[in-house]
């Protein structure tokens, strides 16, 4: 029987698994990386291109743990782990413009600007 304690279950043990998966204690750069491998992975890979651009914001050991969390994600989750760090790393105008322009430079480096990436941009803008 699907009872409001029963929905209410769901949802305390989703978000529970969500912050196993994403920790609370991200650095920006961690959180940054996070965001980068999401918005490069938007049409289904992340090509090489796209991470030496990522690579060159954080040092190798974290990039491989944090591509590591991200590959354990679905979109979910990974929107989700956007949104639990927003108040703290995108808490202003300037620093969502910022991250918005990252991610936009990380969809430009393979010289395409993809419909699904201008849309994810666009919801991101909306969202964050």
């Amino acid at each position: 029987m699907c009872t409001l304690e029963y929905l209410r279950t769901i949802t305390v043990s989703n978000c529970e698994q969500i912050m196993q998966k994403i920790p609370d204690n991200w650095t920006y750069e961690e959180f940054h990386t996070f965001a980068l491998l999401y918005a490069a992975n938007i049409d289904g890979a992340v090509s090489n291109a796209e991470e030496e651009l990522i690579l060159k914001q954080i040092d190798p050991d974290s990039y491989k743990r944090i591509k590591a969390i991200f590959e354990s994600c679905d979109d979910a989750d990974c929107l989700d782990g956007l949104l639990q760090y927003r108040s703290k790393y995108l808490g202003t105008h300037a620093d969502k413009e910022r991250m918005l322009k990252d991610m936009a430079a990380v969809f430009e480096v393979n010289h395409r600007y993809l419909q699904i990436e201008r849309e994810l941009l666009h919801l991101l803008d909306r969202m964050l």
